[in-house]
């Protein structure tokens, strides 16, 4: 009986120690955050209602709910954008840098209106790899990008809320 009741809390133990990490490595998480950037640009016109503008930008990452793999992260963002007739879509890639040091890689799209400051803007992303146990992490983000007046003349300001969406390898 009492060889029984072991290895029976042995199993229980295994199932959710050992197997229970197996498959959280293969379930989807979803996180939402808010990411708060600064960034700056280069603009070259392209006549009186085009410009092609790079960018680059710099931001911290805050899980809404205090926890999880991208909270308390960094990221670094470059891209560009075609400004035309009063709107723009830009493409771009950044880097997660998380807090164990490793990294994961995505590629961005995104786009809106022209204004001062310009409407939110809607993107998308894709995990393109990563470094160490990351490195075949799969995932998305969906976000929503608010673009704030400057608090300094030559930098931007912005924020955005996203989910990412993520699969661990």
């Amino acid at each position: 009986m009492k060889t029984r009741l072991l290895v029976i809390l042995g199993l229980i133990t295994l199932a959710v120690f050992g197997f229970g990490n197996i498959a959280l490595g293969q379930n989807e998480v979803t996180e939402s955050v808010t990411t708060g950037y600064y960034g700056t640009s280069k603009v070259l016109p392209l006549g009186a209602d085009r410009a092609y503008v790079t960018w680059e930008s710099f931001g911290v990452v805050v899980s809404d709910t205090g926890a999880g793999l991208f909270h308390n992260t960094t990221i670094h963002c470059t891209g560009a954008y075609l400004a035309e007739k009063g709107s723009w879509e830009s493409e771009g890639y950044c880097t997660y840098t998380l807090k164990d040091g490793e990294k994961v890689f995505l590629s961005i799209k995104f786009g809106g209106k022209m204004g001062m400051p310009p409407p939110p803007a809607q993107g998308t992303a894709k995990m393109i790899g990563g470094t160490g146990k990351y490195s075949g992490i799969e995932g998305r983000t969906e976000y929503t990008s608010y673009f704030l007046r400057p608090s300094a003349e030559g930098i931007s300001q912005s924020y955005n809320k996203a989910k990412i969406i993520y699969k661990l390898p």
